[in-house]
C-alpha cells in the first residue's frame, strides 16, 4: 500500500518555498514529491559549515542532498560541490534548482551502500550528511523514497566502510559533517566511528521540540603525528619534551618504563600487557593549564572504556556518564580513574600533563598510564579487563582517536567548549564526591574541587581517601 500511495504521490506537482543560505540572501528552491525540504537540522548543517567562511574553490561532497539547499549554499560560497541521492527526484530536484540560481553542482543518484557513481572523482574536503533519523507512527508504512530520506538508520556505517575501502575519497586534514538526533542511533553514531579510530566532536547543537539535533565532526586524528612504540624507555613524557621536533599528536608508547613518573613524582610501575604512553600536545594547550588537559583527557579515557563497552560516549552527551557509574568506573579528581566494586577496587588509570620550554618552543606532554590487568606489586590497581577483553594493540588507535576528540587543534573544527568539559568531567565525578573525603560537591569554572566552605586546587599537601 506504501509503495502504490508513494507512486501516486510523485505523480504530484512540486511547491516552491524560500530557503535563506547562511550570509546571502533569500532564494527559491522548487521542491518535488517524496523530496525531503529543508527544514531545522538543514539550517543548523548550514550554520556549522558556513563558520568556514569562503570555500576558495576547495572540495564538498553532500551526501542525501534532497532539496539542493546545502550544495547550493556551500556553492554560493565558494565550494567546489559534488552531490548525491537515492531518490532520483531529489536528484532532479537538485539539478534545476542549482541550475536555476546559476550554481554549478555535480549530481549524481547513489549514495554509500548503493552503487559506486556518488563517488567523488576527485577527492574532497568536507563530507556533509544531514542524515536520515524519524522515526515512523506507529503502523505508518513508508514507500522506499520516504524510508531512505527519513528513517534509514544505518548510513553513516556505509560511509564508514567505503571511506575504509576508499580513504582517498577525504583528503588529508579533511572533514566529515554529521547531523544526528538525540535518539538512540544519534548515540551509537560517535560510537561506531571511534571504534573505527575516527576523532569525533559535539560541533553544535539545537532543540527542537523534545529532541537535540547535533552536528558532529568525523576526522582522521593527528593526522601530523607519528606513533612509535617502544620495547623500553624511562620515560615516555620526557622523550616528547626532550625530542629535537615533535607535531601535533606525536605519540611515544612503551611496554616497559624504567622511570615513569606520575602525580607528585610518585613511580609508575606498569607491565607489558598495560598502556604506558606519552602525546605531544598544540602549543596552544599551554592555555588551557595542566588542569584541564588532565580533565580532558580523562574524559578521552573514559570514551575509551565507553567505545569498547558499547555505550554512548561521555563527551557527546554527559548524560552517558551513568552507565559507566553503574560499571563502578569513577573518575578521581585530579587525574585519576579508579574502579570500585564490590571486593573489587582498585586505580585503573593516571594522567600527567608536563610543559617545558625548548629553545623557543613551549612542549606540553601529556602522559597515560591505563592498566589491562592489576599490577601485582601495587596492592590498589586494576585493570580493564574487569570490563571488556582487548589487548594494548587495539586499544591504542581508540585512545589516540578519543585524545584528538578533546584536544586537537584542527583548522575545520572548532575547540570544544571549556564548560562542555567541565560538565562531562563532573558527570563523570559525581558517585566519586560522595564516595570520599574531604566531602566536596562540584567543580568551579577554573576546573578546582569545591569543598565545604573552601576551593581546593592540585597541590603537593592535598589528600583523598575514599571511605
Amino acid at each position: 500500500m506504501s509503495i502504490e500511495r508513494e507512486v501516486e504521490y510523485s505523480k504530484g506537482s512540486g511547491h516552491v518555498i524560500t530557503w535563506k543560505p547562511c550570509g546571502h540572501e533569500d532564494i527559491p528552491l522548487t521542491i518535488a514529491p517524496t523530496v525531503y525540504p529543508p527544514r531545522e537540522d538543514s539550517t543548523l548543517l548550514d550554520q556549522v559549515l558556513a563558520e568556514h567562511g569562503s570555500g576558495e574553490g576547495k572540495g564538498m561532497l553532500e551526501i542525501g542532498c534532497g532539496s539542493g539547499a546545502i550544495s547550493i549554499s556551500c556553492s554560493l560560497r565558494g565550494w567546489r560541490v559534488k552531490a548525491c541521492d537515492i531518490n532520483p527526484l531529489a536528484v532532479a530536484t537538485t539539478k534545476g534548482n542549482a541550475n536555476e540560481l546559476g550554481c554549478e553542482i555535480s549530481v549524481f543518484e547513489g549514495g554509500p551502500g548503493d552503487i559506486d557513481q556518488w563517488m567523488p572523482s576527485e577527492s574532497v574536503d568536507v563530507i556533509a550528511w544531514n542524515l536520515p533519523y524519524m522515526d515512523p507512527e506507529p503502523g505508518q508504512k513508508l514507500g522506499p523514497l520516504e524510508d531512505s530520506a527519513m528513517i534509514d538508520q544505518q548510513g553513516d556505517i556505509a560511509l564508514l566502510d567505503a571511506l575504509t575501502q576508499n580513504p582517498h575519497i577525504l583528503n588529508p586534514g579533511g572533514v566529515i559533517y554529521l547531523v544526528h538526533s538525540s535518539n538512540h542511533v544519534g548515540a551509537r553514531i560517535p560510537t561506531t566511528w571511534r571504534r573505527a579510530g575516527w576523532a569525533t566532536r559535539n560541533i553544535s547543537k539545537l532543540a527542537v521540540g523534545d529532541e537535540m539535533l547535533t552536528a558532529i565532526a568525523c576526522w582522521r586524528p593527528f593526522e601530523q603525528g607519528e606513533i612509535v612504540r617502544l620495547d623500553s624507555c624511562e620515560s615516555t613524557n620526557e622523550i616528547i619534551l626532550e625530542k629535537n621536533s615533535v607535531n601535533q599528536g606525536d605519540l611515544v608508547s612503551t611496554r616497559n618504563q624504567t622511570a615513569g613518573r606520575g602525580y607528585r613524582n610518585r613511580v609508575w610501575v606498569g607491565s607489558e600487557r598495560n598502556f604506558m604512553g606519552s602525546w605531544a600536545l598544540h602549543k596552544k594547550s599551554i592555555e588551557w593549564g595542566p588542569e584541564f588537559i588532565q580533565y580532558a583527557a580523562s574524559l578521552a579515557v573514559i570514551d575509551t572504556l565507553s567505545t569498547f563497552m558499547n555505550q554512548g560516549l561521555p563527551t557527546h552527551s554527559w548524560t552517558h556518564a551513568s552507565k559507566l557509574e553503574k560499571e563502578g568506573v569513577r573518575v578521581k579528581w585530579p587525574n585519576d580513574i579508579w574502579i570500585r566494586r564490590s571486593g573489587n577496587v582498585g586505580k585503573l588509570c593516571g594522567i600527567l600533563a608536563q610543559g617545558r620550554s625548548k629553545g623557543q618552543e613551549n612542549r606540553i606532554a601529556l602522559g597515560i598510564g591505563l592498566n589491562r590487568n592489576s599490577v601485582p606489586e601495587i596492592s590498589d590497581s586494576i585493570g580493564w579487563d574487569v570490563l571488556f577483553g582487548v589487548d594494548v594493540e587495539k586499544l591504542i588507535p581508540v585512545l589516540h582517536a578519543s585524545i584528538a576528540s578533546v584536544l586537537e587543534f584542527h583548522p575545520f573544527i572548532k575547540s570544544p567548549k571549556k564548560e562542555n568539559i567541565l560538565s562531562a568531567v563532573f558527570a563523570n565525578m559525581r558517585s566519586t564526591l560522595s564516595e570520599g573525603s574531604p566531602r566536596s560537591f562540584g567543580i568551579d569554572a577554573a576546573g578546582g574541587l569545591l569543598g565545604i566552605n573552601q576551593v581546593h586546587q592540585m597541590s603537593e599537601d592535598w589528600g583523598w581517601k575514599w571511605d
